[in-house]
């Protein structure tokens, strides 16, 4: 297959500016934050964390305090979905914006 012609010759090849090393660091760096934040979240919707950690045994509290109990988590719960939504809504669209030209 014939290689088209180069529409612009140069006289040196141009210098790739970008870090390579330090992008694949920060590629890391999003995966590994994205990935604990979907585990913290996926962990605190189905409750598993009360058989990772056993909390200290309290006296039987109200059930009005239970109920305040229910609403803060169930908040919490959906902060979380909210935040690993927007998390992932940005990593992708950087991975697609960084690789979309790629040529290696």
């Amino acid at each position: 297959m014939a290689k088209p012609l180069q529409l612009i010759d140069y006289q040196s090849p141009p210098k790739d500016t970008l870090d390579y090393l330090r992008l694949r660091h920060y590629g890391y760096l999003l995966l590994t934050a994205t990935w604990l934040l979907f585990i913290v979240t996926v962990n605190s919707i189905f409750e598993i964390w009360k058989y990772v950690i056993q909390p200290v045994p309290v006296p039987l509290r109200g059930t009005l305090t239970t109920w305040f109990e229910t609403i803060d988590a169930y908040v919490i719960k959906l902060w979380c979905i909210y935040v690993v939504c927007w998390w992932w809504a940005i990593v992708s669209w950087c991975g697609l914006e960084m690789f979309r030209n790629s040529k290696r």
